[in-house]
């Protein structure tokens, strides 16, 4: 059923990141309800809410979590574990054998749980997404791991019986959820919360759900295999500062938009902030199109930036408005403050100046709507308070440089091949993971002869267990150290 070989273990914590699971049957069905089932749940707006949600039908309006998908394999006997279809596995943290140990009191023999892997609150209130579920996973931390939480979604398969066809009666698998996970909300595995409602009044369910934390709801109808997801729309309008431009679908145009907001301003000394980049939303002809208006439009780099790709953004005048959707504002992650480039517009010189970091809250799910012809930063049409209260950036002094110390570094060869590890701690950087681990792996007679990966880590013990699966997996027989 697993691999173990594949995990890389803290305590008895341990993940992996692919080719874990070994039943090929379990992957199987695990996709297949991920396509025929969570795939179909259709989006719906806000204002679609309203329109559609008029008369007294009953209606099932449940938490939408904002965390990670992944599906629970138990077995009496046996360890439980997390999975997705794509391979990554986790086990032995403290949700999960929470929610084992409560289907071991039950005699439950067998069972495919459909859970949102999400962290509780964070005492500041903020609500903490899934990058931050992937980053507390990967640390290892006892006491990050101990905030990992598994909501109870449905109920696949239960001691030999099929339900995913179960979706015509989700009354029904809304209480097996019930009994199988728990309903107490401040345990580390329950069900999702859930209020049986007339369709009037699912829009005021949403409305408090949303001022509690939660990121959306999922509205169910309970007589047949019909429900919507409903998520916070957004629509902000911001100046397009830089571009990133490259090939696509053989034709060559903008990739991304870089935007910016500005503060209270004069007309000469105009401060802002790099607000998002977007290029979800960019038809073909736009692309193009946008490259040459923007081209004319370029002026020096205050500050190197590029994208995940490595391509340079090239910033312009700050000329053009773009209206940009997306669902929600995210101001914190993992209780700190998201923070993004503060620059200086000096119109007489045509300049940025970069100036610092300061706070802006971040769109999810950003995307391109259209140009705003009619609008310029000069009446205001890209303002900060669409999305902020401040009315100056937060700059502060800069901490210095980072300490770099070099943890560990080892290097092996064999005839002309080289193999090489160097672990690396950022003492004083303000990054979510300070350990890195560099694996660089050198044959000259390969076709690519040199390949180096990088891994990540919030603790040194995480960082040296991570270290020792690289040297494990990558010096065969023969390899001595040099």
């Amino acid at each position: 059923m697993l691999d173990r070989g594949k995990l890389s273990l803290t305590g008895r914590y341990g993940i992996a990141t692919g080719g874990a699971v070994t039943d090929p049957v379990l992957l199987s069905v695990a996709a297949d309800f991920d396509n025929q089932v969570m795939r179909k749940i259709s989006g719906l707006s806000p204002a679609d809410l309203v329109a559609r949600c008029r008369d007294d039908s009953e209606l099932l309006v449940t938490t939408k979590y904002d965390g990670e998908g992944v599906f629970v394999y138990y077995e009496q006997g046996a360890d439980a574990f997390a999975f997705s279809p794509a391979g990554r596995v986790r086990l032995g943290f403290p949700a999960l054998d929470e929610l084992a140990a409560r289907l071991e009191a039950q005699n439950v023999r067998r069972v495919l749980l459909r859970c949102e892997l999400c962290l509780a609150h964070h005492p500041t209130g903020q609500r903490d997404g899934v990058a931050e579920v992937i980053r507390v996973s990967f640390s290892g931390d006892a006491q990050a791991l101990a905030r990992l939480k598994l909501v109870g979604l449905d109920v696949v398969m239960l001691d030999g019986r099929d339900l995913r066809a179960n979706q015509v009666n989700f009354a029904e698998t809304f209480e097996l959820l019930g009994r199988l996970c728990g309903t107490d909300e401040a345990a580390k595995s329950h069900r999702m919360h859930g209020v049986r409602v007339p369709e009037r009044d699912a829009p005021k369910v949403f409305e408090a759900l949303l001022e509690s934390g939660a990121e959306g709801i999922v509205v169910r109808r309970l007589n047949r295999a019909e429900a919507w997801k409903v998520k916070p729309h957004k629509s902000i309008d911001a100046v397009v500062i830089g571009f990133i431009e490259g090939e696509f679908e053989g034709q060559y145009g903008v990739m991304s938009l870089l935007t910016g907001l500005t503060y209270p301003f004069n007309q000469q000394d105009v401060l802002m902030q790099t607000f998002v980049r977007v290029g979800s939303g960019l038809s073909d002809a736009q692309r193009v199109a946008m490259l040459e208006r923007l081209r004319p439009l370029k002026v020096s780099q205050p500050l190197a930036m590029t994208d995940s790709s490595g391509r340079a953004v090239q910033f312009v005048r700050p000329r053009l408005i773009a209206e940009i959707h997306g669902e929600d504002l995210l101001s914190a992650e993992a209780g700190r403050e998201l923070k993004t480039q503060a620059l200086r517009w000096d119109e007489a010189s045509q300049a940025y100046e970069f100036i610092g970091l300061s706070n802006c809250p971040r769109l999810t799910f950003a995307r391109f709507e259209r140009l705003r012809e009619d609008k310029e930063i000069a009446s205001g049409g890209a303002r900060m308070a669409q999305v902020s209260a401040l009315e100056q950036p937060t700059t502060s002094a800069a901490s210095g440089d980072p300490i770099v110390r070099i943890v560990r570094r080892e290097c092996y060869a064999k005839g002309e091949m080289l193999r090489k590890l160097v672990v690396v701690h950022k003492a004083n950087a303000d990054v979510p993971f300070p350990y890195l681990i560099y694996w660089t792996d050198y044959s000259a007679k390969r076709a690519e002869p040199l390949k180096v990966s990088l891994e990540v880590a919030l603790t040194e013990e995480r960082a040296m267990a991570l270290a020792e699966r690289a040297l494990q997996e990558g010096l065969t027989k023969g390899f001595v150290a040099v």
